[in-house]
């Protein structure tokens, strides 16, 4: 991943960038970050950037034409466009969701403000997306740039350590992370947790679920309505619960996998909620016994409902299958077609995008 991070303070970008696990991944060539002075593109023999804003007022406003010499001097260098993000309070506030979108880049441009802020015209011709990292305000763009570069970063591959890496991150689940404990086991007269020196790894994950949503429910009980528990029901042979398996593993650490080959388990009532979300694996080509027959006992509550298929379906089916869905109490969310098996790196798309819908409920 390549920054060009388009500043009036270089040296803070340089010094943050350069120290602990960035400096790291910049050193080992995983990550690399520029910094473009905007200053040296000002025709002002003194440098000078910014000038007071039409129509009066407080403040002092960056002028066009320097801020865009700095945005086509980087774009000329890789001969084509990359995504140019303005740092700014009136952009839409910074989630995982969108830093694992930016973190697909292969270059990305950010571009720090100062002053009132940057004239109009050069942002509607440069830029393409608009983030804040909080809704409050700084004296510049720089400190988001940083956290962005930090937050994006932890995705590029070798950045983290093993130890330092995790399959999934806090807020992946838009839920809370669990508390965390180390040697010693009594401190303070305070114990570790019994069920974490127990080795059954099912009633540990089971812990820290169950605190997730806990400590969740108290300090952010805004994300609950964001949050999903995931049921994902298969159909099919190997490749249809190796798929199941990989994307409910990129979309959750929580995720219920249950394996509708089993002829018992379809004749059990499964009732979801509105906070449940029905991922459906099936292969494109009709089982012998039909889907009706198969999902009858499938219930929602306007609970909604991806299908991925395996292969491409008769449109009768893929008809009669999504009617059969609605009727028993579930919203389509989406729908996406495999043409093939399904690889880490599809798996991780599929999972982003359906984090994408998600947010849009």
């Amino acid at each position: 991943m390549k920054y060009y991070v388009l500043t009036l303070f270089p040296e803070m970008i340089q010094q943050a960038a350069g120290a602990s696990i960035l400096g790291r991944a910049a050193k080992n060539g995983f990550i690399d970050v520029e910094t473009v002075n905007i200053r040296d593109f000002s025709a002002n023999r003194h440098r000078r950037v910014d000038d007071y804003p039409y129509g009066g007022g407080a403040g002092m406003v960056m002028e066009a034409e320097p801020v865009w010499r700095a945005v086509r001097s980087v774009e000329e260098r890789l001969g084509h466009r990359p995504r140019a993000v303005y740092l700014t309070p009136q952009g839409k506030v910074l989630n995982q969701t969108m830093v694992e979108e930016f973190a697909r880049e292969e270059e990305l441009i950010l571009l720090c403000g100062h002053y009132e802020g940057i004239d109009e015209r050069v942002l509607e011709e440069t830029v393409t997306d608009y983030v804040s990292i909080g809704d409050y305000v700084l004296t510049g763009g720089e400190l988001g740039a940083l956290v962005m570069i930090d937050a994006i970063s932890r995705f590029v591959p070798g950045v983290l350590s093993n130890e330092e890496s995790s399959q999934f991150e806090s807020l992946q689940d838009n839920l809370l992370e669990y508390p965390h404990y180390t040697r010693p086991e009594i401190w303070h007269d305070r114990r570790v947790p019994e069920v974490l020196l127990s080795g059954d790894h099912r009633k540990i994950e089971e812990w820290r679920h169950e605190k997730s949503l806990e400590r969740t429910r108290q300090r952010r009980p805004d994300l609950l309505r964001k949050s999903y528990q995931v049921i994902c029901v298969y159909r099919g042979g190997e490749e249809a619960a190796a798929a199941a398996g990989l994307l409910t593993g990129k979309v959750t650490r929580y995720g219920k996998l249950l394996d509708f080959n089993r002829k018992k388990l379809r004749k059990q009532r499964v009732s979801l909620g509105k906070q449940d979300l029905l991922l459906l694996v099936l292969p494109g080509r009709q089982e012998e016994e039909g889907d009706s027959e198969s999902f009858r006992n499938l219930r929602g509550d306007e609970s909604p409902c991806v299908l991925v298929w395996l292969g491409e379906p008769e449109p009768e089916r893929k008809k009669q299958l999504a009617e059969l869905l609605e009727k028993q109490g579930f919203r389509m969310l989406a729908e996406f077609f495999l043409e093939k098996e399904m690889g880490e790196a599809q798996a991780g798309e599929l999972a982003l995008g359906i984090r994408r819908k998600l947010e849009e409920l």
